[in-house]
């Protein structure tokens, strides 16, 4: 964890230990020594409510990749990538359900001449 980011949050949030102990529900000397560097290892759950309470993210003070504005225009977002799969597969599905009603109709077709043709084919009359 890096402590430098959590105080660059803090300054940029104006607020004050006390301020952030209020809203995260962690003690006020814990995020001193969070903030401090005296704590090597917060738990988890310590430094999501100090993060989520100055209104911050844990994927950006982690270090994840966030979508910012500065992606290339010419990157489709990704609803429109899906949108394109699933256009895709909707032609796939309509053209296998229309090849199986031409082999529904072909199959009744036969067995209608079948049973038209009693002296032939499978069944006999």
């Amino acid at each position: 964890m890096k402590t430098e980011d959590l105080r660059k949050l803090k300054d940029s949030c104006n607020l004050t230990t006390k301020q952030i102990s209020d809203l995260s529900g962690v003690p006020e000397s814990t995020i001193s020594r969070i903030l401090s560097g005296q704590t090597d290892n917060p738990t988890f759950d310590t430094v999501c409510a100090i993060v989520k309470a100055m209104g911050g993210s844990l994927d950006a003070l982690s270090g994840i990749h966030q979508p910012d504005d500065s992606t290339p225009a010419d990157s489709p977002p990704l609803i429109e990538l899906y949108e394109k799969v699933l256009t895709s597969k909707n032609k796939y599905i309509n053209f296998l359900s229309i090849v199986c009603c031409i082999l529904v109709a072909v199959l009744i077709f036969i067995v209608i001449c079948d049973v038209a043709n009693g002296s032939i084919g499978f069944i006999h009359y």
